[in-house]
Parts: C-alpha cells; structure tokens; sequence
C-alpha cells in the first residue's frame, strides 16, 4: 500500500496474456485490460478494497492483447498492521473461462459426487455468492471451489460453514456484497478441524497469486 507496487505471479502474468516481466503490473494495467462494460465496477470495487481493506470477490471480463476476452474473478482481502491499518492487498485470480472451468470442475468432482446430500448445500451457498455478486452459477462454484482449495477444506464442509454463517448473522444491513465477501472469505477458519483434507497435487499448478 505505501509504493503502490504489485507482485503478480507467473501464473497471472499468463491469464492477463503476457510473457512473464513482460510488462510492469500496475492498477491501471489491470483497469484497461477490463472489458469496457465491466471496468466501472472493476475500479469500484478496486478502490473499495484497497482503501477500506474490505474482503471482495470480483467477477468481470478483460481482453488480453490478442483480443482474447477472458472471464476471471479476483478474490482479495487488506492485510492489517498492529495496529488495524491496512498495509498490503493479496489474493488471488481465477479464470473461470469455459475451459478453466472444466478444469475446476474436475479437480473437485470427487468431493461433490463423494456425498450426493452435500448438493443441496453447495447450491444454497452458489445462490447467496450469485445473488450478493450478480454472478452466474459457474463463477459462484469456481470461488468456493478455488477457496475450498485454497484452504484444503471440504468443499461441502466450506459451503456448510458459509450457510451457518449466513443464518446465524441476522439481517445483513448495510453493503451486502462486503458482509457475504467476509463471510466468504474468513469461512475456512470456522470450518472444524476434521473437516480440513490433504492438499491436491493440481493445486499449485492451478493457485495463481496476485
């Protein structure tokens, strides 16, 4: 936060469809590589995050430069110092392009067709991410399963927590995207213990920094 420098993966330098140290990350690059028709809510929901340190998931296009349009969603949170001050932004980006998302798809396949009543519940936290993001029902499953990754936490356990989280809190008042954005974000640590698998070989080759 204080030189305003960003640290971008490999990985990132390839969804954005550059060759790695190709070109020099900055919040404007990010903002032109949007999609014109996403931009605004791109740079609102960048600004927030970076000047309150308020968890987000962003979902929205950007066209690389060989006119590819790629569909992704960042998922970040502000990083505070002792004393409550928001000192850095990390997180990470998902492509949830039609093939990525066949991608994700297999690698939790096992943990939803495991337990045939974990269904129900992943919908129910699909349809709370869809409705606080106005996202489709494949970028709400690629963020839970991207965190459920992340995490190494079962993904119905993650959705189970999330559900709890959201009936338990009362009436969400205020910014309903923020309140779902930190339940979604800080579910893992609530999940027990028990709940928590064996990280998957495919998962370092599919986290991508940012």
């Amino acid at each position: 936060m204080a030189n305003g420098v960003l640290s971008w993966s490999d990985a990132l330098y390839g969804i954005y469809g550059y060759e790695v140290d190709e070109v020099t990350p900055t919040k404007d690059l990010l903002l032109d590589a949007c999609h014109p028709d996403d931009r605004a809510q791109a740079a609102a929901a960048m600004s927030l995050t970076v000047a309150s340190g308020i968890g987000c998931v962003n979902a929205h296009r950007i066209i690389t430069p060989s006119n590819d349009v790629r569909h992704i969603v960042i998922v970040g949170c502000g990083i505070t110092d002792s004393h409550g001050v928001t000192v850095e932004i990390s997180g990470y980006a998902v492509d949830v392009s039609p093939t990525t998302n066949t991608v994700v798809a297999e690698s939790v396949k096992d943990a939803v067709e495991s337990v045939v009543t974990s269904r129900a519940v992943i919908e129910q936290a699909k349809g709370a991410l869809m409705l606080a993001f106005r996202v489709d029902a494949d970028t709400a499953f690629g963020v839970l399963s991207w965190q459920s990754q992340m995490h190494n936490v079962k993904l119905r356990s993650l959705a189970e927590q999330v559900m709890l989280d959201l009936q338990g809190s009362g009436p969400l008042d205020g910014d309903l995207r923020a309140n779902v954005s930190h339940l979604i974000l800080t579910a893992h640590e609530r999940v027990p213990v028990g709940s928590v698998k064996r990280a998957r070989a495919r998962t370092d080759a599919l986290y991508t920094d940012v």
